[in-house]
């Protein structure tokens, strides 16, 4: 499974960011940026992996709280062979108008969660989930940075030419903390930087960054099954 998670949506519009286009001021909303990128990936892996399961928390202009949005993933039950990764998508905003540049951000690896509820395992010792939930917290931990960087990786392919590569960041953000699953927070680029905000006004600019999006993705997916889970 993949999930998609465009940020923010309808009464939400996230940063919101001014550009000009041949002396007229135009307003650029993050929810409609980063709507229209997680369509553009979400329709590149469907054609590629006609076979698993793309999810949109959102594939239109609603508003959804913070929980719903991790609820979508967390609700999908697995089977032993089948895994899940959660993919946040947003656009930055900084009083600094020359900041600019894509990131992606992950859990610092000390964080915990609680991956492994006590009444969803049966025949094991509780004594021992807390031990198998820091086992299986530091798997994600590894999975979440290789996604990362693959993400940053193609993306750089596709418009690091244009604008700067700012790296891999460490937060814990609400939606990448409470996604029990490998999960980063993608940021396109910056809303509040004039030139930056009329590339992501471009549907043409926002094509490149879905597919840098879905290379990262798909360069990942090929490496985990092909070493079973980076086990190999």
């Amino acid at each position: 499974y993949i999930v998609l998670d465009p940020g923010h949506g309808g009464r939400d519009p996230g940063a919101i960011g001014y550009y000009k286009v041949e002396g007229e001021k135009r307003s650029l909303y993050e929810k409609d940026v980063v709507l229209e990128t997680a369509l553009d990936t979400a329709a590149l892996l469907k054609e590629h992996f006609p076979d698993k399961e793309i999810i949109l928390t959102r594939n239109n202009d609603k508003y959804l709280k913070l929980e719903e949005r991790t609820e979508i993933a967390n609700s999908v039950e697995l089977s032993e062979n089948e895994s899940m990764i959660f993919i946040s998508i947003h656009a930055n905003a900084s009083f600094n108008t020359k900041a600019k540049g894509f990131e992606v951000w992950y859990l610092p690896p000390e964080y915990r969660r609680d991956l492994i509820a006590p009444d969803s395992v049966d025949d094991v010792d509780t004594d021992l989930i807390p031990i198998l939930n820091t086992m299986l917290e530091e798997e994600f931990t590894i999975e979440s940075v290789i996604l990362g960087d693959n993400l940053l990786e193609s993306i750089d392919e596709q418009v690091g030419h244009i604008t700067n590569n700012r790296g891999p960041k460490e937060e814990s953000w609400f939606v990448v903390r409470n996604a029990k699953m490998p999960s980063v927070l993608i940021e396109l680029g910056f809303v509040t930087n004039q030139d930056e905000a009329e590339l992501l006004s471009s549907s043409s600019y926002l094509m490149k960054l879905g597919k840098g999006i879905y290379n990262g993705i798909v360069k990942f997916i090929m490496d985990y099954e092909r070493t079973r889970g980076y086990t190999e």
